[in-house]
């Protein structure tokens, strides 16, 4: 039987394949990743050549760390491989002795994030930054600027405290975790 915090988990890395899952067609590929690093290059201005180039390596690099996922290695991962990988996954980073191996892939993948995240590239997320990339993915202005306020005391998030926040959201499956305030951005 699954327990209440074991649902709230599987719920929540429901909804972050969904984010990966930009074209809507119940996997996650690497022309999600296209369309997403297309999109979010809107968010600084097409005319920026050096952020373009910026998000198609972050579309790279993180499209490489998504589809370890793949199990069977058919150029997709599915709803049913993503929740395995994500379950082994927050398994490994709760024991004190966790694979470095892993470490690192999950410190690159939070990196690429953050660096996504952080528009004008000043080693902070700022508040407008957040909201403007949570607008991005469908949170309301107000939920957007709410869950920065528990994040954060400031006007901007700092580089650690945001990885750090990102790392405990994959392994968390606490309901009031604070990491929940995250919104899914990996």
């Amino acid at each position: 039987m699954m327990t209440q915090s074991n649902e709230f988990w599987n719920e929540k890395m429901k909804h972050l394949f969904h984010l990966y899952d930009i074209d809507n067609d119940g996997s996650i590929t690497p022309r999600d990743f296209e369309i997403l690093a297309s999109k979010l290059s809107t968010l600084v201005g097409q005319d920026d050549i050096k952020r373009r180039e910026d998000y198609a390596n972050a579309r790279k690099t993180l499209c490489q760390e998504i589809m370890r996922a793949d199990a069977n290695q058919d150029g997709k991962v599915t709803l049913e491989e993503w929740l395995d990988f994500h379950q082994h996954l927050a398994k490994e980073l709760q024991k004190p002795d966790t694979d470095p191996e892993i470490l690192e892939q999950i410190a690159q993948r939070i990196n690429t994030t953050f660096h996504m995240l952080d528009l004008n590239h000043d080693g902070y997320i700022a508040k407008d930054e957040w909201v403007k990339t949570c607008q991005f993915f469908g949170v309301d202005k107000t939920t957007a600027e709410k869950s920065f306020q528990q994040l954060s005391k400031d006007d901007k998030l700092e580089e650690d405290k945001a990885k750090h926040l990102f790392f405990e959201y994959l392994k968390s499956n606490d309901p009031n975790h604070i990491s929940n305030c995250c919104l899914c951005f990996l």
